[in-house]
């Protein structure tokens, strides 16, 4: 029998495999920018290894504003490279995994006393950038349209500009990068921290990497170390002999989370109070989130809670750009924190630094890949490539093979979303899944959907609700143990099934059923088992408002 890499025996199998062989490239780091380099470096023919200390998008890969933008907003700051990159991006994304990323009407509204052209102008060059046709481009709606699209948002505003956007599953697009380079043969496994770096004359020979589950540690043999950390990029730095050329600047991003029935709103708005805050709401399935804050950081990098001051800093600006309906905190359905890898700038806020990314190299060789953004993975993976191949020295072409590939979920057979949608959703709807839920795992799975449903072929009891009124099936939990490498409880609540932030109670009322059916996968004892529940209430807890 085939062993999938991402089940239980396949991660067995990778870490067997990183502590006998040695690799062209290990990466260090599950997030969006080491699973995707791990995808690019594997497509191309190297001999790659990843290993991640949590679980995929542990950290800033699944609390990002999930978005797959073209950063308009840059071109205030002259940064055209950033937005050029980043607008033509998109499209490339969409094509991979048209299931992941998906179209997101937004609107940019003009208020009284700011300038139309100012405006025309910004989205024109946008346009241009992101080599947009005229189907795509911009468009000016009137003050009617706007409210007629809005009628809750703040006057007086004179219009608005409508353009294309993308929103995405941030953690569910990394995992997928991650399970992508493992179908290639690549081994990655997570739940392996790394230990130290091993040097042997001034020259970096690889790492020593724990097994969380066994408490084995082992040593993986690599002739180029990535350290592809995110925010813990400086502090995996000090592990080795040389210290970070520069110093990161974490800055906290906090969301907010809405019924839609309480924030009615379609696609999503750029907001701006009268005070001049700045921010957005987005819809995502019967939700509407706000963001964002923007302040350095200072905390520890494991697990940022939204803090009290930024909660209410976020509510004002929703409650003063949509008056008439009265968002109080009882409304708040959970909330969110991420920490975005800025490279600091001297005399510069978080708001206004660079998202661009840096290479740094130690003298003993170990490459850090810094800063970022999650649009701009796959030439971020190409720059660090760039230096790969000098590492190696030979030619290791280019990445047009990870425009090509579809990612797991992504081949929907020669169809487009829409139609791919309507009938995978039929057909959901007809084995009796209720629609919300048949929206929802159609948005998240893709094509992977047939995996589903071929389970419920085997047994009707997977197409089963978790719990009553929880938009998920028992079939995913089986789905995220066997093939999407799953370990723990919070793996599967929060970064596979999204559970956590985008439910009426952070999922708690699946948490038993949860619990017990990876107990029986994956052999944990009742004493396991409760200690898995606790953890995750706890972290669950973290999602509320502060008091």
């Amino acid at each position: 029998m085939v062993i999938h890499p991402f089940s239980p025996e396949g991660r067995r199998t990778a870490l067997g495999r990183m502590a006998q062989e040695e690799f062209d490239l290990l990466i260090i780091g599950g997030g969006i920018t080491g699973s995707g380099l791990a995808r690019d470096a594997v497509l191309r023919g190297l001999k790659v290894a990843l290993v991640e200390k949590v679980d995929f998008a542990y950290g800033t890969s699944s609390r990002s504003s999930k978005l797959v933008h073209g950063g308009i907003r840059y071109l205030a700051y002259g940064d055209v490279g950033l937005v050029r990159e980043s607008a033509r991006e998109r499209k490339v994304l969409r094509s991979i995994a048209p299931h992941l990323v998906h179209p997101l009407p937004f609107l940019f509204p003009v208020h009284k006393g700011e300038s139309l052209t100012k405006f025309r102008t910004g989205f024109w060059m946008f346009d241009k950038l992101a080599g947009a046709t005229p189907e795509e481009g911009h468009r000016f709606l009137g003050t009617e349209a706007l409210q007629a699209k809005v009628p809750a948002l703040r006057g007086p505003a004179i219009g608005a500009v409508e353009y294309g956007e993308y929103i995405t599953d941030d953690a569910r697009l990394t995992l997928e990068n991650a399970l992508s380079a493992a179908q290639h043969g690549a081994p990655v496994a997570n739940h392996a921290p790394l230990v130290e770096f091993l040097v042997r004359d001034g020259k970096l020979t690889g790492t020593r990497v724990r097994d969380e589950f066994t408490g084995e540690a082992f040593d993986v043999r690599a002739r180029v170390v990535v350290n592809a950390t995110g925010p813990w990029a400086e502090e995996t730095m000090h592990l080795g002999v040389t210290p970070p050329p520069k110093h990161l600047m974490p800055s906290k991003g906090v969301h907010l989370l809405f019924p839609a029935d309480r924030l009615p709103l379609e696609g999503a708005i750029a907001l701006k109070s009268p005070s001049g805050r700045e921010g957005f709401a987005i819809r995502r399935w019967d939700f509407v989130y706000v963001g964002t804050s923007d302040e350095a950081y200072q905390g520890g990098l494991d697990r940022p809670t939204a803090d009290r001051a930024a909660v209410l800093d976020v509510l004002r600006m929703a409650q003063d750009c949509f008056p008439s309906l009265g968002l109080k905190e009882g409304d708040i359905v959970s909330t969110w924190a991420g920490l975005r890898p800025l490279i600091g700038e001297e005399g510069r806020s978080p708001r206004d630094t660079s998202r661009h990314d840096e290479v740094w190299r130690s003298p003993e060789g170990l490459l850090t890949i810094a800063g970022g953004k999650l649009t701009t993975y796959r030439p971020m993976a190409d720059r660090v490539m760039e230096h790969v191949a000098r590492e190696l020295g030979y030619d290791l072409g280019d990445n047009h093979r990870t425009a090509e590939v579809p990612l797991p979920g992504g081949n929907l057979g020669g169809t487009d979303f829409i139609a791919f949608r309507r009938d995978r959703m039929a057909e959901l709807l007809q084995r009796g899944i209720s629609e919300r839920t048949a929206e929802r795992i159609t948005w998240l799975y893709g094509n992977r959907v047939r995996e589903l449903l071929a389970m419920g072929d085997e047994d009707a009891e997977w197409l089963q609700p978790l719990a009553d009124g929880v938009p998920a099936v028992r079939g995913e939990v089986r789905l995220a143990i066997e093939r999407e490498m799953a370990g723990s409880l919070v793996d599967f609540m929060d970064r596979r099934s999204a559970l956590l932030i985008f439910s009426d109670d952070h999922g708690l009322s699946a948490v038993e059923t949860v619990s017990r059916l990876m107990a029986g996968s994956l052999g944990w004892s009742e004493e396991d088992r409760q200690a898995q529940v606790e953890e995750y209430r706890t972290i669950a807890a973290g999602h509320n408002v502060p008091t």
